[in-house]
C-alpha cells in the first residue's frame, strides 16, 4: 500500500464505487471525506480508500496522504471542467462522470481560502517593514510557516528578515517568501469547565502557575512569570500570553492564546479556586473570546481548547502530580457555604 500512495496522481476509481448516494443531506462521498479528516487509522482502513482494498491490504496513513488526496481532487476537477468546456465548444453533449470530487463542508472554507489566496499576485520586490510568511526552507525547516518582517532591501539574492515570534534574524531567498495575508475571525465562543481536586488551594494554585511543576506534568518547556503583567509560555510556545490579575491562591486572569490562532487574537481566561470543604479544592474555568477557527480555517478551536484543558492539564494533575479527582456530587452539597481559597487560608 505504501507504493500506492507514492503515485503522483490517484488511481481512477471505478464508477460503481464513487457514485454518490444521498442519505439525508450528506452524500457518501462527503462522508468519506469527513471520515478521512476525523477518523482513526483503523476506521479509515475500513471506510475510505481510493480503490477497493485487496484482502489484507491496509492504507499507508501518513500526513502525506492528505496532500496527495487534495492535489488529486483539484487536478481531477480541473480536467473535468476542461473536458466539459471542450465538448460544449464542439457542440457535443456535455456529460458528467460520477467521481469522488465532492468536498466535505468541513473543509470547504479552507479550500476556498486557499484558492483565493493563490490568485493574489506577489509583489516584484518586498519593501522594508512588509510582513511575509517563510516556506520551503530545508536546513532551517523549523521556521517554515512563521511570520517575519522584512528588515531591509534585497542583497545578494536574499532578504534580511526577523521572525515575529522568536525575534530570530535570517537571510532568506525571495522564492521562500510569501506576502503575509492575515486571517480575520469575527466569530467567538465562551467555554466553562469545573474540576474537583483532593488537595489544598495553595497546592492547586502552585500546580497551575509554578514553572517547574507545569514543565514536569506537561512534559514540555514552560516559562511562567506569575505576576500581573508577567508573561507565560507552555508547550514550547504553542500556548502563550500574559497575566492580567493574580490573587493567590484564589484567582487568576490571563490573556491566553494558541499559536495557530489568527494574529493578535487573545481569549480572556479566568480561573477561580474555592474550597467547599476541608481537603477538597474546586477550580472553575471560564474562557471568553475563543475564535471559532484558527489561521488555517480549521473550525474546531473551541473543542480543541476544552479537550486540551481536560487532557493536558486537569487529568495530568490528577495522575502525575497525584491530586485525586473529586466528583461534583461529593462537594456540591458544601458549595453554598464555600470559602474562597484566600479567605480560608487567612482563617487558618
Amino acid at each position: 500500500s505504501r507504493t500506492l500512495w507514492k503515485q503522483e496522481t490517484m488511481p481512477e476509481v471505478p464508477a460503481s464505487t464513487t457514485a454518490p448516494s444521498t442519505e439525508g443531506d450528506v452524500t457518501k462521498t462527503e462522508k468519506s471525506s469527513y471520515y478521512f479528516f476525523k477518523s482513526t487509522p483503523q476506521e479509515l482502513q475500513e471506510q475510505y480508500a481510493p480503490v477497493p482494498l485487496k484482502p489484507g491490504q491496509k492504507l499507508d496513513f501518513t500526513p502525506r496522504v492528505q496532500t496527495i488526496h487534495d492535489n488529486s481532487l483539484v487536478k481531477k476537477q480541473a480536467e473535468a471542467k476542461k473536458a466539459q468546456a471542450a465538448a460544449a465548444a464542439a457542440g457535443g453533449v456535455v456529460t458528467t462522470q460520477a467521481t469522488s470530487l465532492a468536498y466535505s463542508q468541513i473543509r470547504k472554507n479552507a479550500y476556498d481560502f486557499r484558492d483565493k489566496e493563490e490568485k493574489v499576485k506577489e509583489p516584484e520586490k518586498y519593501e522594508k517593514g512588509m510582513k511575509v510568511v517563510i516556506s520551503g526552507l530545508k536546513k532551517a525547516a523549523k521556521y517554515n510557516g512563521q511570520v517575519a518582517e522584512i528588515l531591509d532591501e534585497e542583497a545578494n539574492g536574499r532578504y534580511p528578515v526577523k521572525i515575529t515570534e522568536s525575534k530570530k534574524q535570517l537571510n532568506v531567498k525571495k522564492a521562500n517568501l510569501k506576502l503575509y495575508r492575515p486571517v480575520i475571525c469575527t466569530e467567538f465562543i465562551d467555554i466553562t469547565l469545573e474540576e474537583g481536586f483532593r488537595c489544598t488551594p495553595d497546592l492547586l494554585f502552585r500546580a497551575l502557575t509554578d514553572e517547574d511543576m507545569v514543565s514536569k506534568y506537561t512534559q514540555s518547556t514552560a516559562k511562567i512569570e506569575c505576576k500581573a503583567g508577567g508573561e507565560f509560555s507552555i508547550f514550547g510556545g504553542s500556548i502563550h500570553g500574559s497575566f492580567k490579575e493574580v490573587k493567590a491562591p484564589s484567582n487568576i486572569v490571563q490573556n491566553w492564546r494558541f499559536r495557530e490562532w489568527p494574529d493578535d487574537v487573545f481569549s480572556e481566561l479566568t480561573l477561580s479556586i474555592t474550597a467547599p470543604t476541608y481537603g477538597i479544592t474546586v477550580v472553575k474555568l471560564r474562557q471568553a473570546g475563543i475564535p471559532v477557527h484558527d489561521k488555517y480555517r480549521n473550525r474546531d478551536v473551541p473543542q480543541k481548547v476544552k479537550k486540551g484543558w481536560k487532557n493536558n492539564f486537569f487529568d495530568r494533575i490528577h495522575k502525575v502530580v497525584g491530586y485525586a479527582k473529586v466528583d461534583k456530587h461529593e462537594y456540591e452539597k458544601f458549595e453554598k457555604g464555600a470559602v474562597p481559597a484566600n479567605d480560608m487560608e487567612e482563617e487558618e
